[in-house]
């Protein structure tokens, strides 16, 4: 076979498309397609990576295939593609765009007097995320022509600028130092590792979640990726950094200082969840979304879930909430078909949220979602107390001492004193059970035993006040109860009324109303 002399050899920073193009410009003194055509080799080989097309390319050049094979960028199918041993998807490289440094381009000319042959393209600049000359700490320019060709990122094409307009470009161009990020996906790729929960995920999962945490961080939730600038993501990348480095729990942090910022600025509701991150909630959210973006996704699913407003069976970040740990009132009220008010208020009552909520919309007040949904169940299952004498049979006095007792338990916890509609209700299946232990728990008779009289009857023979009786008739403290078949609920019940006399010398101290 025969092999181009002299040899051009491959300079260990460059990608084969480079080399390729210098060589062309080199032997021919042309350009790259006509060069490969004539040796046989597709450009659209070479630009996906083709073994075959680099190791021919490096036997008809004579060079090693080893280091080209090495900064070769290998396409997979389906926009994947791997770099040494990093498989990643096409939106880590910056595609038919070249980017490139103008200081490192101008040291290329150095002592040369062929640019088109001494200029070459650095693998590094190939990447996404890298965004400043880690040499120079110039930030990097863009070009790109709009045309078919673009793909060969040809920089005496590209970059047709002699060494004196180069450097006046890097004079002008934004000074900084590269993000940590940056440096960690360089070092990743030459196989050094990093932090442990960074390593642990794929090189462009980690580089996203970086970017985009860093950058709602750095900007703010109005900010909007198409609208930052290079300079820009290399600043919202070190932000980033500094939470993704310490895992995890950095990560959090980063989270919990996004929701500070919400309140502080006065975000109302806890279910704007763009309004609380931006566009890292966007991005994770998208019904666009693909790919696995890593376990950011989890770790943000995980913090909503437990800090934030959440619906039984709405899907969050692509997986089904199964039950809640928080909800707001608003959302309880609105599935479980109650007042949000009123809900509050209850709520309120039995301490299951501060008072100071009264202050603050329903949908900013977060409450445990079992507590909340209980709750909200036992609103409408509500049976007002006015009704209580009828469904039980029973007199006001009696359904006053049940409440009093605790065998009857309103619904905001304060004994039946406070006004309103819920205020005076109790939960309907507290009065089923109560009704179901009457049925079950006392024999039931046709007639009164001899000496066996009604309740109410009892209280003012024996003197003995009616919630003393309920006690020891609902404790067991009574050998004999028994109930009238003829007449249901409190009414039917049948008591000793010497028994009766002798029950406070026999109810427990701890189980004596507060009224004697």
């Amino acid at each position: 076979m025969t092999r181009l002399s002299p040899r051009l050899p491959f300079f260990p920073d460059e990608t084969p498309l480079s080399w390729a193009a210098r060589l062309a410009a080199f032997h021919t003194g042309g350009r790259l397609v006509p060069f490969l055509n004539d040796l046989g080799i597709a450009l659209m080989e070479l630009v996906a990576g083709a073994t075959e097309a680099i190791t021919r390319l490096c036997e008809i050049a004579d060079q090693d295939p080893d280091p080209v094979l090495h900064n070769t960028i290998h396409a997979l199918g389906e926009r994947r593609f791997l770099l040494r041993d990093e498989t990643f998807a096409a939106e880590m490289t910056i595609g038919p765009e070249t980017r490139f440094c103008p200081a490192c381009v101008a040291e290329d000319d150095v002592g040369e007097y062929r640019p088109d042959v001494s200029r070459r393209g650095r693998l590094i600049w190939r990447l996404h995320s890298i965004r400043v000359c880690p040499i120079h700490h110039v930030t990097l320019i863009s070009r790109r022509l709009n045309k078919w060709d673009d793909i060969a990122h040809e920089l005496s094409v590209l970059v047709p600028e002699d060494r004196r307009a180069l450097l006046a470009l890097a004079k002008t161009a934004p000074i900084q130092q590269p993000s940590p990020l940056q440096d960690y996906v360089l070092a990743r790729l030459e196989g050094r590792s990093g932090p442990a929960w960074a390593d642990g995920q794929g090189i462009e999962q980690v580089t996203r979640a970086t970017e985009m945490l860093g950058a709602v961080l750095q900007f703010g939730t109005q900010a909007k990726p198409a609208e930052l600038s290079m300079t820009d993501w290399n600043v919202a990348s070190s932000n980033g950094w500094s939470h993704v480095r310490q895992g995890e729990a950095g990560v959090q942090l980063g989270l919990e200082m996004l929701q500070g910022r919400a309140l502080e600025q006065g975000m109302v509701g806890h279910r704007n969840r763009f309004a609380t991150f931006g566009m890292l909630y966007r991005w994770l959210s998208s019904p666009k979304l693909t790919k696995d973006p890593g376990p950011i996704r989890e770790v943000l699913r995980r913090h909503i879930i437990d800090t934030m407003d959440t619906k039984p069976g709405e899907v969050l970040l692509g997986e089904t909430v199964e039950i809640p740990r928080w909800s707001s009132i608003s959302s309880i009220a609105k599935s479980s078909g109650v007042h949000p008010l009123t809900l509050r208020d209850v709520l309120i009552a039995r301490r299951a949220i501060p008072a100071k909520a009264k202050d603050q919309p329903c949908s900013a007040t977060l409450v445990h979602f079992q507590t909340g949904h209980e709750v909200a169940l036992e609103m409408r299952r509500a049976v007002a107390v006015t009704r209580l004498p009828e469904l039980l049979n029973a007199s006001r006095p009696v359904v006053t001492g049940l409440i009093n007792l605790g065998l009857l338990a309103a619904l905001h916890g304060d004994n039946g004193q406070k006004q309103g509609k819920v205020s005076r209700s109790i939960d309907g299946l507290r009065v089923e059970a109560l009704i179901c232990e009457i049925n079950r728990a006392f024999l039931k008779v046709e007639t009164a035993p001899a000496g066996f009289v009604k309740l109410a009857k009892a209280a003012e023979m024996s003197q003995v006040p009616m919630e003393v009786i309920l006690i020891g008739v609902f404790h067991h403290h009574m050998e004999r109860v028994f109930r009238l078949q003829s007449e249901p609920g409190l009414g039917g019940l049948l008591v000793d009324p010497q028994e009766v006399k002798s029950l406070p010398a026999k109810i427990p101290d701890k189980d004596m109303p507060f009224v004697l």
